[in-house]
C-alpha cells in the first residue's frame, strides 16, 4: 500500500534528538528582532522546525511543533493568552515541514535544490505568516486582515530569501553527518 506522505519510526534516538530540537527551538524563540513593536518581528526559529521537519517527518513534525507552541506559550508570561487555534497552526507549520523536507536530500550547489527549498519555503511562509497568523489575529484580536498587512505585515516577504539561504545553508551540512542522515531518511 503506498501512503502519500513517509512516516518515519519514532525510535529512542528520533525521539531524543526532537526533545533537544525542540528545547533549542524554545531557547531560539525567546530572541527575536522586533520591527515593529506587536506587528513584526524575525526570529531564526525558523531553522530548528526545517530541521525538526526533516528529522521528523510529517506526522512526528505535527506533533513536535505542537509541543513547541505549548511549552513556549506555557513557560511564558503570557500563559493566560493560550490560543488552540495557534497551536494548530504551528503544529501544521510542522506537517508541512515535515512533508517537504523528510527524505529530501539537498546540495549547497543543485539549482533545482535551491528552487525546491524557495517553493518549499514560499509555501509554509504563505500558509503560516501570510494567511493564517493575520487571519487568527482578526479572529481572537480583531485586528483587521488589510489593517495588518498596511501596517507592514507585507514587510514579512523580505525575510523570504534569508530563510530560503538560511536552509540551504544549514540543512545540507547537517545531511553529511552520518547519524542525521539515517534520521532525516536518506539512504548512503
Amino acid at each position: 500500500m503506498k501512503t502519500f506522505f513517509k512516516l518515519p519510526k519514532l525510535t529512542t534516538q528520533r525521539l531524543v534528538t526532537l526533545a533537544m530540537l525542540v528545547a533549542i527551538a524554545f531557547v531560539i524563540s525567546q530572541f527575536d528582532i522586533r520591527i515593529i513593536p506587536n506587528q513584526l518581528q524575525f526570529t531564526f526559529t525558523f531553522l530548528v522546525n526545517a530541521v525538526i521537519g526533516a528529522i521528523a517527518g510529517p506526522i512526528w513534525g505535527f506533533f513536535s511543533l505542537a509541543v513547541l507552541d505549548l511549552s513556549t506559550i506555557f513557560l511564558s508570561p503570557d500563559a493566560a493568552n493560550f490560543l488552540p487555534a495557534w497551536t494548530l497552526m504551528e503544529a501544521t507549520t510542522g506537517l508541512l515541514y515535515g512533508l517537504l523536507f523528510y527524505g529530501k536530500e539537498l546540495s549547497w550547489t543543485s539549482k533545482k535544490n535551491w528552487i525546491y527549498v524557495s517553493l518549499a519555503i514560499s509555501i509554509i511562509m504563505l500558509f503560516s505568516t501570510f494567511i493564517m497568523t493575520p487571519l487568527l489575529l482578526q479572529i481572537y484580536f480583531n485586528y483587521g486582515f488589510v489593517a495588518q498587512y498596511i501596517a507592514g505585515r507585507w514587510l514579512k516577504i523580505f525575510e523570504l530569501p534569508i530563510r530560503i539561504i538560511a536552509t540551504m545553508a544549514i540543512l545540507p551540512q547537517l545531511q553529511r553527518i552520518p547519524e542525521l542522515r539515517k534520521l532525516m531518511g536518506l539512504t548512503k
